[in-house]
């Protein structure tokens, strides 16, 4: 069937559902339900059809009624799980449909039994839906699920620990009302001490997640001097910058570049970044990320290398990083990753940067916006020197061809979606094109 038609088939047996919970009710909602679930649905929620938002107001209505049987409860959030398969649905997911209360609400009804599927289940999907999503205090039940979490957090559980700390680190992250509120507890201490023994956890991922929490409540406090202080400070850039380059996937990456990226916004810190004696090697092996093709990887180490251009410090060590022929310990570590041996290999650092900036407008634009500014604000950097090195005019003689390349291509029978991130694209290279022009003869 279409989406059209399993949609109303789905809205009707959720009327149905309404009037009686009987056995063959819940069992034809069930497979509506199922059937959504197998069709594609990644533009469902931004469509702002009405049919398309009654279904998820009914699915939500439905996970968060306690009297819902727990087999439909969990096949209704697989569902709206796969629905929040983007930023732009997630959010739509929170703020319009509030499914950050109706699952903290669910947890809270089986608080008493931590271990049931459900509660994973909702963990799992809160954690995605509040990932760089601001969720205030006030949110109804929301002390509840920090309650919860701080309980948990604190249990001999390993199956629920992990995704607690993942939640737990995006509720914490820029936001000071939960912040305030947590170190208002009586009992933050013990958890501190929590927090700070997971730091010798052999999971990356459990890591990185517990550090961002440190740095999020304790950064502006004395428990947060001792472990971000000059003594210390030096090793986490270490471990931050192994988990990135070696951790458990896109998951511990994307969270590894978050805490980088916070850390660098404390001035005591980023400067202690501009003295760490193997900051360019650790640069050396991220840019080396970039020569994967997964666009949701390329998207955070971009991130960072841009967060790391704000501070003034690090540009003109970026650039030399970026502009000069690979190191032989890069490739050393190209091999460790799999890469195959590359001995001889006198390609640029700054290649992949290149690579991402000329992918398609459609699917991975954001990699290519970025790379276009990290270009834009290194070139800036190294052309404005007194004397721009035969390394950066190499790669210069390299990029123009490209950026030309760029410039061409425009399909006016296209969409109208594709002409905008198209023109969005030129604007950028643009830019980068003057500031080339502004080399001196």
């Amino acid at each position: 069937m279409d989406m059209a038609t399993c949609l109303k088939s789905l809205l009707l047996a959720i009327q149905q559902y309404r009037c009686g919970r009987t056995a063959q009710n819940t069992a034809q909602l069930l497979k509506q339900v199922e059937e959504v679930s197998g069709l594609k649905c990644d533009q469902l929620l931004s469509s702002g059809q009405a049919l398309p938002r009654e279904c998820v107001s009914g699915l939500v209505e439905l996970a968060g009624n306690p009297n819902t049987s727990p087999t439909l409860t969990s096949s209704t959030i697989s569902l709206l799980a796969q629905l929040a398969c983007d930023d732009d649905n997630r959010e739509i997911l929170h703020s319009s449909y509030n499914l950050t209360s109706t699952l903290a609400s669910v947890i809270h009804c089986h608080s008493a039994t931590p271990g049931e599927p459900v509660v994973l289940q909702c963990l799992q999907v809160l954690q995605k839906l509040t990932y760089n999503t601001r969720v205030f205090q006030s949110t109804n039940y929301i002390h509840e699920l920090i309650t919860f979490l701080m309980t948990n957090i604190q249990s001999h559980n390993d199956d629920i620990i992990m995704p607690c700390l993942g939640l737990m680190a995006n509720l914490c992250r820029d936001n000071h009302s939960v912040q305030s509120h947590i170190k208002s507890l009586d009992n933050v201490k013990p958890f501190y001490r929590t927090l700070i023994n997971f730091l010798a956890h052999n999971s990356l991922t459990v890591v990185v997640f517990t550090l961002s929490i440190l740095a999020s409540l304790t950064l502006s406090e004395k428990v947060g001097e001792k472990l971000f202080d000059a003594t210390n400070i030096h090793q986490t850039f270490q471990l931050v910058f192994n988990i990135l380059v070696n951790g458990d996937g896109t998951l511990t990456r994307k969270y590894s570049v978050d805490l980088l990226v916070d850390l660098l916004k404390n001035p005591k810190i980023a400067d202690h970044l501009t003295r760490y004696q193997h900051f360019s090697a650790c640069v050396s092996q991220v840019l080396g990320l970039l020569q994967s093709k997964d666009p949701d990887s390329a998207v955070k180490v971009l991130e960072l290398l841009l967060a790391m251009c704000s501070v003034s410090g690090l540009r003109s060590l970026l650039c030399e990083v970026v502009f000069r022929p690979a190191a032989p310990k890069l490739r050393a570590a190209g091999r460790r990753q799999g890469a195959g041996p590359d001995g001889g290999r006198k390609a640029e650092s700054g290649l992949a940067l290149v690579q991402w900036l000329s992918s398609p407008v459609e699917g991975a634009e954001s990699c290519s916006l970025q790379a276009l500014q990290l270009l834009n604000e290194l070139l800036e950097e190294a052309l404005g020197a007194e004397c721009v090195s035969d390394c950066v005019l190499s790669f210069v003689e390299m990029l123009l061809p490209v950026l030309l390349g760029l410039l061409r291509g425009l399909d006016a029978a296209q969409r109208d979606a594709h002409l905008r991130k198209h023109c969005h694209r030129i604007t950028h290279v643009t830019s980068l094109l003057l500031n080339i022009l502004h080399l001196p003869a």
